[in-house]
């Protein structure tokens, strides 16, 4: 296979920038930045609960058009945390009404005892846990969204394309939710060739900061290209973008992204990308606590449920219909994995 394809300011000025200075260092310090100024006290409010910053091209980015998705329909006030400290949204949670939400939305597996004790702790307010696995409770929806099937097809994908029979993967960091992910390309890979090599790394060991570290990514990434690797899965959040630039310093050598659609960050060297719909699990769990359905329990939905899949660069989109002949046995296999986590001892 070929290449796949210096000026003086009045002091007023002066006096605005600093304060404005400090306006933004005060709201990163206390970590909770209102996204949009209450104006009608009668509108429901909500809280949007994110680990990272956004503009990470990925996850959180993702889950965030599915807010703004929202606001464009409904009418509703809402607050945006970027943080995992439990004690800052605690005393916003015990503020009096109007200020006080009725929903809590937190994005991300590393909310999942945030989340519980927020429930446990307000039973009037509803929260909607995304990408937390357990049973919820009688105010906790719990929505774990399964990529099992989407990072099976990452490997049929890679497997098909790859010219040195040894591709990669590069994952944020260790955790239940990215073992799926791991797993199902390791499946997708192995179907089409057994022999081929599949280098595995962390971007870091057991944190989440592992999501927001491309130099390390792109140097874990510069070292698999180097060593042979012509293709890796990047996991990683705002890291995979450290993956994408060291693709375009490797001729002939390439990515696939994940969450969302990452062609537009290396048009000549995204092969396709596994997306995650967190959009729609944010944008129907607001439209169902607008409409006052949203319940609580557990759901978990992936590549039958249409909250996965595998979208292809248009550049490289000689792959999808291979790739696609592989999308039942994709759906196969999710299953399979769906069932082992539900029956750990049972033999499949």
């Amino acid at each position: 296979m070929n290449s796949i394809e210096k000026k003086d300011f009045p002091l007023a000025c002066i006096i605005i920038v600093i304060v404005a200075a400090a306006c933004v260092v005060l709201a990163v310090v206390i970590g909770a930045i209102p996204v949009t100024t209450p104006e009608e006290p009668d509108l429901p409010m909500i809280f949007f609960v994110y680990n990272l910053d956004r503009e990470d091209h990925s996850y959180t980015d993702t889950a965030y058009r599915g807010l703004i998705a929202a606001q464009e329909d409904m009418d509703f006030r809402t607050r945006e945390f970027a943080t995992p400290d439990f004690e800052t949204l605690s005393p916003q949670l015990a503020t009096p009404d109007p200020e006080r939400p009725g929903l809590v939305i937190t994005v991300g597996y590393i909310f999942a005892d945030l989340s519980c004790r927020l429930a446990d702790e307000n039973p009037d307010v509803m929260v909607l846990a995304i990408d937390q696995p357990g049973p919820g409770s009688e105010n906790m929806r719990s929505y774990e969204i399964t990529s099992y099937g989407s990072s099976y097809l990452a490997g049929v994908l890679a497997a098909s394309a790859t010219e040195t029979d040894r591709v990669g993967i590069i994952l944020g960091t260790q955790s239940d939710l990215l073992e799926g992910f791991r797993r199902g390309y390791l499946e997708g890979v192995y179907a089409i060739n057994p022999a081929i090599i599949v280098d595995q790394e962390y971007v870091r060991d057991n944190s989440p900061l592992g999501f927001a570290d491309p130099d390390r990514a792109g140097t874990i990434a510069s070292g698999m290209y180097g060593g042979g690797t012509d293709v890796i899965y990047a996991v990683a959040g705002l890291s995979g973008t450290g993956v994408i630039h060291e693709a375009k310093q490797h001729p002939g050598r390439y990515v696939i992204g994940v969450d969302s659609d990452q062609t537009p960050l290396g048009p000549e060297v995204v092969l396709g990308s596994a997306v995650k719909r967190v959009d729609r699990v944010v944008y129907s769990g607001i439209r169902e606590y607008m409409d006052g359905t949203l319940s609580g329990g557990e759901t978990i939905a992936g590549f039958d449920e249409g909250m996965t899949g595998l979208v292809f660069n248009p550049k490289y989109s000689s792959f999808e219909p291979a790739v696609s002949e592989w999308e039942e046995s994709a759906r196969d296999a999710e299953a399979r994995y769906r069932a082992s986590r539900e029956h750990p001892t049972a033999v499949f």
